[in-house]
């Protein structure tokens, strides 16, 4: 072939015996290579394209990201430390509880014969609650008074040896002079005179004794009928018909609970920042979720006069007039003191603080700038805090402060009110 694109001469000469021989072979390219050539150099540049172009792009959107971050000031919510009027309400919590409260246990062991009230029952100081069946008592009676009448008769068989004692000593005694007598059967009839009168008095003893358990008996019998010890309200019934009861309060089960609740008392622990503030006569209105709007008159009735060493609190009782019972026992209850301050203390929200090896510090912005800064807590009123030492009125305390905030870091500070 002479076509030049398809095929490709190789002369070659052989010498063989003489002869001169011209082979020509040809070897053939396939056909259409060089449009494969275009097509695979088209597929790797846009191989390369599909690469490289998104990868600028986000190279080029992580930049302008990191530009505008920098750009950017962070937020944070403040509070701006402030002191309470010097004279304000104080707000705790508190629990009711009845004026008086008490579980009647069986004094003696028996069965529950009948029961004549049940809770929510309103009774009056010697109402009968429960009978009791206490059949022990009833033969330790009839043996008990059996020794009394045994004792009585021993008694009276001691005064009449003792009198006898003394009648036979008299008239030997009168022999002596003319010598009937000796002296000494004298002697031994006064003797016996003193050892009878000793029994007679060792057996009016033995008859004390033996009276004295029968009283004791009867006494216990008197406990078979348990009753109201004040006037009040069933609180609790246990007693079933039939039931066997054990006496004392550390086996023995509790078969009524009356409580008094005419009048109501709430228990606060008010802590050391207002302790010496709280004093008897001091007014305290008390408020119950149940009954909005209403506010119970109490009044601070007693103090502990001391402080819990675990909680740095004074345990506080308030008494409130509870005659139509609108304030049920174990209800939670807000307590208000109206305490006048001689120096308020600044307060910021209790989640301000931090505690860590560094002490208590809180997060403080200024000049637009976060500044850690070591405090003195005075009080914990729950959600506030009050701050002896470390801050000054007006201070821009971070609400809820996190690690993230470093010293220096440069924030924007957004006032929040606090809730009224």
């Amino acid at each position: 072939m002479n076509d030049s694109n398809d095929t490709e001469r190789l002369p070659e000469e052989h010498v063989m015996e003489g002869e001169t021989f011209e082979m020509d072979r040809t070897r053939k390219a396939p056909p259409g290579w060089k449009g494969a050539l275009g097509v695979g150099a088209t597929v790797v540049a846009l191989l390369v394209c599909a690469g490289i172009v998104p990868r600028v792009h986000a190279k080029t959107a992580l930049a302008e990201e990191a530009k505008t971050t920098a750009s950017l000031v962070p937020k944070v919510e403040v509070s701006l430390a402030a002191r309470d009027d010097k004279r304000a309400p104080v707000v705790l919590a508190g629990t009711v509880q009845p004026l008086r409260e008490t579980s009647m246990y069986a004094r003696a062991n028996g069965y529950v014969r009948k029961w004549y009230v049940d809770i929510g029952a309103e009774v009056k100081k010697g109402d009968r609650l429960v009978d009791l069946e206490i059949p022990d008592l009833d033969e330790e009676l009839g043996q008990a008074r059996a020794s009394y009448r045994q004792s009585t008769a021993s008694v009276s068989q001691a005064k009449s040896r003792a009198d006898f004692a003394r009648a036979t000593d008299k008239r030997y005694a009168a022999l002596v002079p003319s010598g009937v007598v000796s002296q000494q059967q004298t002697e031994q009839f006064a003797s016996n005179v003193e050892v009878e009168s000793a029994n007679m008095e060792a057996a009016v003893a033995a008859r004390g004794n033996a009276e004295a358990n029968v009283r004791r008996i009867v006494d216990l019998r008197a406990y078979g009928t348990i009753a109201a010890p004040f006037d009040g309200v069933v609180t609790m019934r246990a007693a079933e018909v039939g039931q066997l009861v054990v006496s004392g309060t550390g086996q023995g089960q509790a078969l009524f609970k009356v409580a008094e609740d005419d009048v109501v008392r709430v228990f606060i622990n008010v802590p050391q920042l207002y302790a010496g503030a709280v004093v008897k006569g001091l007014d305290a209105p008390v408020t119950v979720r149940e009954t909005p709007g209403r506010v119970f008159h109490g009044k601070v009735e007693r103090t502990s006069r001391e402080l819990d060493v675990a909680t740095r609190s004074l345990l506080v009782e308030v008494d409130i007039p509870n005659d139509d019972r609108a304030l049920v026992s174990g209800m939670y209850a807000k307590v208000s003191f109206d305490i006048t301050r001689q120096d308020a203390p600044l307060f910021i929200p209790a989640t301000a603080a931090i505690v860590d090896a560094a002490g208590v510090r809180v997060a403080v912005v200024r000049d637009a700038a976060i500044r850690w800064q070591n405090v003195e807590v005075a009080g914990d009123q729950g959600d506030r805090l009050a701050i002896a030492k470390g801050l000054s009125a007006g201070d821009a305390v971070v609400q809820n402060p996190s690690d993230r905030l470093t010293e220096g870091l440069h924030v924007e500070p957004v006032v929040v009110k606090p809730t009224p």
